[in-house]
């Protein structure tokens, strides 16, 4: 993509303050980014298409410019026969800035690597047999790095005997894990294809979401200021079943959560309203770690297990501090009744407020999915930790809870 932009009218403006215009050029263009992105489902080389920095792991999960990926070697030598059969025998995928991958990083052998965001769990493999001199080549069902699983704490893997360790494993889906870490992420890589929705649909959606006053079904949390974050569930999964008794009305938290929907991608800053009027209307008045797991950012759940196991008191969701000049928290605004806006309460619609993912207030310890409010609460003399610091800090994170 090309994009022809005239900037006289811009040089003849700043002329006058005797600044220069001085020439500059994009020196990587948006069509190189695009095809890579679209080449990540059949994979592209470490090291050639993508360079090994610009895979990021600092949430623990790997990213590349925004997207979710996952690192394999290919090449599984002359098992592949039998790895073709059985994938769960060859090399496993890295989903995570795991040990395996730290070593990778000091010794610069990453070479053989492909960076991939498929998510059905089938992967291009080749490999030689050596007896029949033959290449053979094909997809295998290989297995997630049990690494990665410990360092994120994912099903609570990192505290389980071997049997429930092995059930873990043995039950894990990669489009499970890329919805529960998709706050983190621009977008999710489809697996599945849209439903066949009735005609009709819209306004059945519309008139069961209204009759209920957008009220979750689940939660019970009301989203007469934001309606488009409830939307209207099919029990069954049959989009033709119109039933009312087939039909709920979920938030899209609750929503993201029913089984089979690991396709669903539900951004953080709808969780954070959807947390905070959560709170606001006495949701979270008795509270338990269960209740804690159900309405938290599902990138949170291995921490909160962790914490759980570990007996730290539970955090709080839902907490929205004012950050202006005075650091302690201010009354929060009321929403205006019977207002409807679709997407935004205007109450909130300022810099000064902040909302958090998971506090302890009393301690003044938050834990942040996204990190661009980090030194606004740090002035605050808030202790802010990321989901995976908490995780992996685990000693320091919870001196500072107790």
């Amino acid at each position: 993509m090309k994009l022809n932009v005239d900037f006289s009218a811009l040089h003849q403006a700043i002329a006058p303050l005797g600044k220069v215009a001085a020439s500059f050029s994009v020196t990587r263009h948006v069509n190189e980014l695009e095809s890579i992105a679209s080449h990540l489902t059949i994979g592209v080389i470490l090291g050639k298409d993508i360079q090994l920095d610009e895979i990021d792991g600092s949430h623990g999960v790997l990213s590349y410019h925004g997207d979710q990926v996952m690192l394999y070697i290919p090449d599984q030598g002359d098992e592949i026969q039998f790895i073709l059969e059985d994938g769960k025998q060859g090399c496993r995928i890295h989903v995570a800035e795991c040990s395996t991958l730290e070593l990778m990083r000091e010794t610069g052998r990453f070479d053989r690597y492909k960076v991939i965001n498929r998510v059905d769990g089938f992967f291009p493999v080749f490999g030689r047999n050596f007896k029949l001199k033959q290449d053979i080549k094909g997809e295998a069902d290989l297995g997630v790095c049990k690494n990665c699983l410990t360092l994120l704490n994912y099903q609570g893997y990192s505290s389980q005997g071997h049997r429930v360790k092995n059930q873990v494993v043995n039950a894990f889906s990669f489009e499970q894990l890329f919805s529960t870490y998709s706050a983190h992420f621009n977008s999710l890589p489809s697996n599945k294809k849209k439903g066949n929705y009735t005609a009709d649909w819209d306004s059945i959606s519309t008139q069961l979401r209204s009759e209920l006053d957008y009220t979750c079904e689940q939660c019970d949390v009301n989203l007469t200021q934001y309606t488009k974050l409830l939307h209207a569930h099919h029990v069954n999964g049959n989009k033709a079943d119109n039933g009312r008794s087939n039909l709920r009305a979920l938030c899209i938290d609750c929503h993201k959560k029913q089984p089979h929907h690991s396709h669903m991608r539900v951004s953080n800053e709808d969780v954070l309203i959807i947390n905070r009027l959560r709170r606001e209307q006495h949701k979270f008045d008795v509270f338990d770690y269960q209740q804690l797991r159900d309405c938290a950012d599902t990138a949170l759940d291995g921490l909160l297990q962790k914490c759980q196991t570990m007996g730290l008191p539970q955090g709080e969701l839902g907490v929205v501090i004012n950050a202006d000049v005075n650091p302690k928290p201010k009354p929060k605004p009321k929403p205006k009744p019977g207002k409807d806006n679709g997407n935004r309460d205007n109450n909130w619609d300022n810099n000064n407020w902040i909302a958090i993912d998971l506090c302890w207030q009393k301690r003044n310890v938050a834990v942040l999915i996204k990190s661009e409010n980090t030194a606004r609460l740090q002035r605050h003399g808030w202790t802010v930790f990321s989901a995976f610091e908490a995780l992996n800090e685990f000693e320091r994170f919870q001196a500072k809870v107790r």
